[in-house]
């Protein structure tokens, strides 16, 4: 893989940059334009996702060397310090079109909620029972067991393979497809997108993947290299496809939308001044 992303220069992340900045600009208007709306539940619940991606796309975009999006006194060409919010808008771009496709029915959504809420409370019993928090765990616990009866009393939950509803019903899982057979359906190549987020999440940690090649002067340091340049190249186009593809979707479910797109002169809130809605 590292043969394949080492190898972009500066003019490369020149013109990276600002297909990003434009891909980040419409996200931002057309979140901010869809935003406090009553929709239907898979709408709204979808739009909260997009606005995850838009808010990492922001710190991703703000992280990087030779942005508009941030002021400061040097450049950091490190790697990852953009990993994290790249691997986020990959775990988004999944989440956002899993969500956002138009359910078959009522009990699948209902499904498809649940499932997402089990998930959640299963992480937070994990939580309050790590640091000790007795009675929040066991009010966790009581909204695992209620959630748990709401999925197994849905026919569209008993039709599901019986193999599945077991692995669903531990809470483990936060969507029924795993990412693989989402992949597929997105027509995603598998393999890379799985050999991306292992890289990115290497570098999100502090694994050694992240520090057994690092350079006095270079790579891993935060000097300008070509190392850390090419994967932040590499990783900025991809980042624009996931994003501007979901502003697509967006786009989709809020048809009206379209009209604030207007690429790096999209005004939004919590952005760059040339961008703000208000500004004179």
């Amino acid at each position: 893989m590292e043969t394949e992303i080492v190898g972009y220069g500066i003019d490369e992340f020149y013109l990276a940059l600002s297909a990003f900045d434009k891909a980040v600009c419409e996200a931002c208007a057309v979140s901010n334009f869809t935003g406090n709306r009553y929709v239907v539940h898979y709408k709204g619940h979808s739009s909260r996702i997009f606005t995850r991606m838009c808010l990492h796309s922001q710190g991703l975009i703000s992280a990087l060397p030779k942005t508009r999006w941030a002021k400061r006194d040097y450049e950091c060409w490190e790697f990852s310090l953009i990993a994290p919010h790249v691997r986020a808008l990959m775990e988004g771009y999944l989440l956002f079109f899993y969500l956002s496709e138009t359910p078959i029915s009522e009990d699948e959504w209902f499904v498809k909620l649940n499932i997402m809420h089990l998930n959640d409370c299963t992480r937070r019993v994990r939580l309050h029972q790590n640091i000790r928090s007795a009675e929040n765990e066991a009010g966790c616990r009581e909204q695992q067991v209620e959630l748990k009866e709401r999925l197994q009393g849905s026919e569209y939950f008993k039709g599901l393979p019986v193999k599945l509803q077991k692995q669903l019903l531990t809470g483990k899982a936060l969507m029924i497809p795993s990412r693989d057979e989402l992949l597929e359906k997105l027509g995603a190549d598998v393999g890379e997108f799985n050999a991306y987020y292992d890289l990115v999440s290497n570098y999100t940690h502090i694994l050694p993947i992240s520090y057994y090649r690092s350079e006095a002067n270079g790579r891993g340091t935060g000097v300008q290299n070509q190392t850390d340049l090419s994967y932040i190249v590499f990783f900025l186009i991809n980042a624009t496809y996931w994003l501007s593809i979901s502003t697509e979707r967006m786009v989709e479910l809020f048809p009206d939308a379209a009209k604030v797109r207007k690429g790096k002169r999209s005004k939004f809130s919590l952005g760059p001044k040339e961008n703000m809605k208000n500004r004179v």
